[in-house]
């Protein structure tokens, strides 16, 4: 494991640092205080925020437009009624290719339950026929998927965000785009007439994590790109393929139907390269400024979907806000999402294999203006049972009214086929008690967890999707940690 994390990142890390730290003006503006002026400064995030706050519509000053949205549904006598549009997320599926049940999970390797990790030295170490909670995706669960159909409801559309591969460290984009092209082929064999939006994460890369902006093209990224040939249309899938990231009138996508065109209209899919801000992206070390101009082109892409009074749906592999996500991005973030409250209607993440939330909130004031929704993982990798989320989306305003939560008991479905099924969970507003799923409702939850023993376990349960580790968090006290 040493020898292969060092030939992946020594050289990147050292390269960047150099490139960055000793190129003349920036070592001079730095580090040098009698070189004036200085080329180089700090991005100061005040002044960052009063520029792009400057021309905010004064009808979301008071930063309670999404909230007030929620009232309105709520308020509606023909509430039940509503038209609504179904979305599965997916995120973090992690397969395995090379998965063999009877194998060793306990291994030292970077990933285990495969040929290479040996025999077990115990019965508890075998690798379970549909999987193990310490080790990835058994690429059989993903044809679960497809019964889970019968009790969720087709979906309308399936928002898919990245972290395919194994944990594995690979050298060859051949071999690190492997399972995103394995699972691409099951989605399209599964949903063949459903529209299917996605976006990759940090582990497609080879090696894992390492996105160097400063080229002009990426070979993993290409390779994803023609394998998602029959969900983008050619010029998304050509603005994808040169940044590595997009945006898309949603019913341009090439598998939508007339129905949901007319229930998607005006609303676009915002689909982010999170790369941009990831601490273990290291080529991020030699960058001066916005990686690969993403944040300035999220910012162009929002005022054009602003002045054509239309929506949007932001998808991503790592939350901002998240710890692994650096703060001068994650904060040019919160100023877009507070500038573009009204304009942003979901954002949904994975990454952390956890189901977590984030509530965003504005610049002035502080005031709950938006959540990032967080999926926990496909993959049982770290105890988690797998599982995905199903969204029901009010079409008039676009704002989750309702998110599910499936998983499928691992340790049960080993024991008996008969359990390897994905079954309802539940839901986020009702397991939590939550009057609806606004932007207040959630930071009230916070508080709630902060302060209710039985709310903090119920949520840490939650965010294993009841994996393994549960049972103790439910009869033992709460602990920091929980």
């Amino acid at each position: 494991m040493c020898y292969l994390t060092s030939k992946a990142y020594v050289s990147v890390v050292m390269t960047n640092f150099k490139k960055k730290t000793f190129e003349p003006n920036y070592f001079c503006s730095m580090f040098l205080p009698i070189c004036k002026p200085s080329k180089y400064t700090f991005l100061d995030p005040k002044a960052d925020a009063k520029q792009i706050l400057a021309d905010k519509p004064e009808f979301i000053k008071n930063n309670d437009f999404i909230n007030n949205l929620y009232k309105e549904i709520e308020s509606d006598k023909n509430r039940a009624g509503r038209e609504t549009i179904l979305a599965y997320h997916i995120s973090d599926m992690h397969l395995l290719l090379d998965y063999k049940p009877g194998t060793n999970s306990d291994c030292t390797g970077y990933t285990c339950c495969n040929e290479k990790a040996g025999k077990p030295k115990s019965k508890s170490a075998e690798a379970g026929k549909w999987g193990d909670y310490n080790c990835d995706s058994n690429p059989a669960t993903i044809d679960l998927l497809k019964s889970a159909v019968e009790k969720t409801g087709k979906p309308d559309f399936i928002l898919w965000t990245g972290d395919s591969n194994d944990h594995g460290i690979e050298f060859e984009p051949e071999v690190s785009t492997n399972s995103t092209i394995h699972i691409t082929k099951k989605l399209l064999e599964m949903f063949p007439d459903t529209v299917i939006f996605p976006i990759h994460g940090n582990h497609e890369y080879s090696p894992m994590n390492l996105h160097d902006f400063s080229k002009q093209s990426n070979d993993v990224i290409g390779l994803i790109g023609n394998a998602w040939s029959d969900w983008l249309t050619p010029e998304v899938k050509s603005e994808f393929i040169k940044k590595s990231y997009f945006s898309y009138d949603s019913v341009q996508h090439p598998k939508s139907s007339a129905d949901f065109k007319r229930k998607m209209k005006n609303t676009h899919i915002i689909a982010l390269n999170t790369q941009n801000c990831y601490s273990y992206n290291f080529f991020l070390d030699g960058e001066f400024n916005d990686a690969g101009n993403q944040v300035e082109w999220l910012e162009d892409t929002l005022r054009e979907i602003e002045r054509n009074g239309e929506l949007a749906i932001i998808i991503g592999h790592i939350p901002p806000g998240e710890i692994d996500c650096s703060n001068p991005v994650s904060e040019r973030y919160r100023i877009l999402l507070d500038r573009f409250q009204h304009v942003i209607r979901l954002n949904l993440y994975g990454h952390t294999h956890f189901e977590e939330f984030e509530v965003i909130k504005s610049i002035e004031g502080e005031k709950a203006i938006g959540v990032n929704h967080i999926t926990s993982s496909f993959t049982p990798h770290q105890n988690q049972n797998p599982s995905f989320r199903v969204i029901t989306l009010d079409v008039e305003t676009k704002l989750p009214i309702r998110i599910e939560t499936y998983t499928m008991d691992l340790a049960k479905a080993n024991q008996n086929d008969a359990n390897a099924v994905f079954l309802f969970d539940h839901e986020f507003a009702d397991v939590y008690g939550l009057k609806d799923l606004s932007p207040n409702s959630t930071q009230q939850l916070t508080m709630k967890i902060r302060d209710d023993e039985q709310t903090a376990k119920m949520y840490a349960i939650n965010k294993l999707a009841h994996g393994k580790g549960s049972a103790e968090i439910a009869a033992n006290k709460c602990n920091e940690s929980c």
